[in-house]
């Protein structure tokens, strides 16, 4: 059976980036690989996305510099959300097999956070942009 994810070779040759650029991505703590040292396929995407805002006239220690920020805030909202998860299931007071049983509420959870995430990040970007480019234009 073969391994699921890719290498960081594969990672390297399906981006199109060259190694230090994907190494500068997987230092930056936003393309992660499993204990297996692989990478899911979004990984590309993500890759391709920064090289997509590098082409666009955005630095590279600039973009490195936002990304390790991200990731930071990012990992502590995250663990702040498991923190909600677990509360809300009533986690304190479980034991081992319960929180085994939890697991399925976690991920039912998950893309429910990403949507409301992503979403408001997404609408913020937008709005704070325009109005970024309408104090230049007056």
């Amino acid at each position: 059976m073969a391994e699921e994810g890719l290498t960081r070779a594969e990672l390297i040759g399906q981006s199109g980036l060259v190694v230090e650029q994907v190494d500068l991505a997987i230092d930056a703590g936003l393309v992660i690989p499993d204990d297996a040292g692989r990478f899911k396929q979004d990984a590309v995407t993500m890759l391709q996305a920064g090289a997509a805002l590098v082409e666009a006239g955005v630095s590279v220690p600039d973009l490195a510099a936002l990304a390790v920020r991200h990731a930071r805030n990012v990992e502590a909202v995250a663990d702040e959300a498991v923190d909600l998860f677990l509360a809300a299931a009533g986690a304190e007071e479980s034991t081992g097999s319960h929180m085994e049983s939890l697991a399925p509420l976690v991920e039912a959870l998950v893309p429910q956070v990403v949507a409301l995430v992503g979403e408001h990040f997404r609408r913020t970007l937008l709005s704070r942009a325009a109005a970024r480019l309408a104090e230049r234009v007056q």
